[in-house]
């Protein structure tokens, strides 16, 4: 049986991304074996589970038979039916599904959340709303930038996974560290999206179908930013994504304990740091990356500390030394470097950015 064409990407995605899918194709909401899966009775599957990538023409051959629809194509529009969206191309269906979906559990966001969202997508939006990051997003598509898209993926994966009474993916490394470098992701997995008025009509096969769907978009937008981009493997890229991104909780947890002259440092050497790149981050998405607090929620000591912060004129090396001489350690002015490497630099580059310098204060 010939592969659907739009399903053809999946030869080229590693064994790990694909749990989402498989548990959909052979697990029922309750988590029992579905009867009617093929794939449980391949042999490919039984001698290589949960090596992925040795069955994945099995899986996308399953994805379509499961969904009693004869293509891609046709499961994609019956979903976006259901959602009120439209789009002139496969593409554009896709991204039309993704805002339909995220727009649900954003719906009572208030701009603090925006602004925390923005964030941990790395986006820099004109106006903290869901239109805001909306367009934020799709021109870092244009912009062919890996991580919002990735990271929206991991949050359309968060909701899937509500899908079944427990997640079936619990053991699986992914999805036990990946969704909780997001801390935004809490509120998408408490999200019950299938539970939603929109669905209420919906048939069970119906919410299978879209829910299978769902995970299809999320693994191509995870694939499409990592396939053929750089000169990196796709597990190289992932390793360096996870590196950094988890840097966001533990930058805060030394940043925000600090003492009052220590907070101004870090943060002055955010300003100097980012204006050798000619990009200046608001003082809200600062506040929030490095110290995981708003503006408003420090003392005014510790705010007049940091508007102060805003005008240094010092050098990169000089703070460096003053926070080091402050108790800071060498792995912990890196951790710091890293998460400004990742504020708003190309993925692919962040390493390079990361380790020069490094080298260059002489914390390696």
């Amino acid at each position: 049986m010939q592969i659907d064409n739009q399903l053809e990407f999946f030869s080229h995605v590693v064994s790990n991304d694909f749990d989402i899918i498989v548990a959909l194709l052979n697990k029922q909401k309750t988590g029992e074996e579905k009867g009617e899966s093929k794939l449980l009775t391949s042999r490919n599957y039984k001698c290589y589970v949960p090596d992925h990538h040795q069955y994945a023409d099995e899986i996308a051959l399953e994805c379509v038979h499961q969904s009693s629809f004869s293509s891609y194509d046709e499961m994609l529009k019956a979903t976006a039916n259901i959602l009120g969206v439209t789009g002139n191309s496969l593409e554009e269906i896709e991204h039309n599904i993704i805002f339909a979906i995220l727009a649900l559990p954003t719906k009572l966001y208030t701009e603090e959340d925006f602004i925390r969202l923005a964030i941990e997508l790395r986006l820099d939006p004109n106006a903290y709303t869901f239109l805001g990051i909306k367009e934020a997003l799709l021109q870092k598509y244009k912009e062919n930038e890996m991580l919002p898209f990735y990271k929206v993926a991991m949050l359309i994966n968060a909701m899937v996974l509500g899908y079944f009474k427990q997640n079936p993916c619990q053991e699986s490394i992914p999805y036990c560290s990946s969704l909780l470098e997001l801390r935004s992701v809490d509120a998408f997995t408490k999200f019950e999206l299938f539970k939603q008025d929109i669905f209420q009509n919906c048939s069970e096969q119906e919410i299978f179908c879209m829910a299978l769907v769902l995970a299809i978009i999320a693994l191509r937008k995870k694939d499409i930013v990592f396939y053929g981009r750089s000169g990196d493997s796709k597990a190289e890229l992932v390793r360096k994504l996870k590196r950094f991104t988890v840097l966001l909780k533990t930058v805060p947890q030394f940043a925000k304990s600090s003492q009052c002259e220590v907070l101004q440092n870090i943060y002055a050497f955010s300003v100097v740091y980012l204006g050798r790149y000619q990009m200046p981050m608001p003082r809200e998405m600062a506040c929030e990356m490095l110290f995981a607090t708003k503006f408003s929620d420090f003392s005014q000591e510790e705010q007049k500390a940091l508007l102060e912060a805003e005008k240094t004129t010092e050098s990169l090396e000089s703070l460096t030394q003053k926070l080091l001489a402050s108790g800071i350690s060498k792995d912990q002015m890196q951790d710091l470097i890293g998460v400004l490497a990742l504020s708003k630099n190309k993925l692919i580059k962040i390493e390079n950015i990361f380790i020069e310098w490094s080298v260059k204060l002489g914390l390696r």
